[in-house]
């Protein structure tokens, strides 16, 4: 069982700015109307698709509004207390409001993609979106095609680091050979092109006024995109985000980001003096929010005692409150918090549940807890198969050690035979 627990900062789904475009006159029926049917509403501008609930919204939609089709699908995309959510709709609504030529429908569908949320990945279709959605005006448009540009950058990355170890080099570069290449290494600009490009893109989202475009900003000065690593500037980006007033739900995702940022932020002591009660608190407002990282983090904060003393019970109320929103590593922590005892009874049962839940969404460190446990009998009857196949899960991945259990439980099974 992995037992060393670390705060790191992930990645979430990118958000996306609603403008207001078409507005929808409507005004209401003079004529006697039955009572029991919908009341339409024929010259009266909507000048806030914020206040208006679902039905409101699809009554406008289905009357050829698009911007209402844009509203709809924000809800089912972040879901709301009314509203349950639903990406196959959430794509749905912005699809009908792209195909009537609506940006940021069009926008919208770009991150679903991009990302591979709730439809087949496709950088292309995605950078194809992108680029229509910035042509016509979108300003989030720049941010998806920087992430875009990422997700190719990192892809690269990874694949060519699976080819120096499949290959191990193979001795077969000679020494003059290597020495040519150290140079090149050395004379290569630290700053690659591709990073400038994607820097620059954050930068025209963020001077345009767009809330994620702020966040991201902050993110490449974190991570040094594009840019020198700077955290004091990352600090002043991810804070004009968290102090956004936007009521769109796009935004307020992109602030609920940004105030988790912040707070790791203060945690690490990284462009700001280490602060765990600063920090506790960027976390309470997002998680106030339901944002599932900023209740993870919390939980994090409790059960390691980072600042505060260990609190268990509290830990896991936070955990439980993450994991009410599919959050994995919160899902996975809980099963944790169940094998240990920690402010529970201990129930390998319970530990084997939480695990599962957190496994199936291709989180790497439950596969490994889960092989663990089906390794050792704990929770589950011993089964080392079905321990290898959740070992092999993490290892595909590229998580470190999963490869050294395959490897075990393999000899295992052979000389079990």
């Amino acid at each position: 069982m992995k037992r060393n627990i670390r705060l790191f900062f992930i990645l979430g789904m990118c958000s996306l700015t609603l403008t207001s475009c078409a507005k929808k006159e409507v005004k209401e029926e003079e004529d006697t109307v039955d009572t029991t049917e919908q009341v339409a509403l024929d010259d009266v501008e909507v000048e806030d698709y914020t206040v208006l609930n679902y039905n409101e919204l699809e009554v406008l939609a289905y009357e050829g509004d698009t911007d209402a089709m844009v509203m709809l699908g924000r809800m089912l995309e972040y879901g709301t207390d009314d509203v349950k959510q639903s990406f196959t709709e959430a794509i749905s609504w912005y699809q009908m409001a792209s195909d009537s030529g609506n940006i940021d429908g069009t926008c919208a569908l770009g991150y679903f993609y991009l990302t591979g949320t709730g439809a087949d990945k496709n950088l292309e279709k995605a950078t194809e979106l992108f680029d229509a959605a910035i042509e016509g005006g979108a300003v989030n448009g720049y941010v998806g095609k920087a992430r875009v540009l990422l997700a190719q950058r990192d892809a690269a990355e990874e694949e060519n680091e699976a080819e120096d170890l499949a290959s191990d080099k193979k001795d077969t570069d000679s020494s003059e050979d290597k020495n040519d290449k150290e140079d090149n290494e050395d004379t290569k600009d630290t700053i690659s092109d591709e990073d400038k490009a994607i820097y620059d893109l954050f930068y025209k989202a963020q001077i345009a006024g767009d809330v994620d475009g702020a966040y991201y900003l902050g993110y490449a000065y974190e991570n040094g995109i594009g840019t020198a690593v700077d955290y004091k500037k990352a600090f002043d980006y991810y804070s004009r985000a968290a102090k956004s007033t936007s009521t769109d739900l796009a935004d307020q995702y992109a602030k609920n980001k940004a105030n988790v940022a912040i707070g790791l932020l203060y945690i690490k002591g990284n462009g700001v003096e280490e602060d765990s009660e600063q920090a506790i608190s960027f976390f309470e407002a997002a998680s106030a929010a339901g944002y599932a990282k900023g209740s993870y983090y919390l939980g994090q904060i409790y059960e390691n005692g980072v600042g505060v003393d260990k609190d268990y019970e509290k830990a896991m109320e936070y955990y439980l409150l993450a994991a009410d929103l599919d959050y994995a590593p919160a899902l996975n922590q809980i099963g944790y918090m169940y094998y240990n005892g920690y402010g529970v009874d201990v129930d390998f049962a319970s530990a084997v549940y939480y695990q599962k839940l957190a496994a199936l969404q291709g989180y790497a460190i439950a596969q490994v807890n889960l092989g663990f446990l089906y390794e050792n009998g704990y929770g589950v009857e011993r089964n080392l198969e079905t321990a290898l196949s959740y070992y092999e899960m993490a290892a595909n991945s590229g998580y470190e050690g999963a490869m050294e259990a395959v490897v075990r439980v393999k000899a295992q099974i052979n000389e079990e035979m």
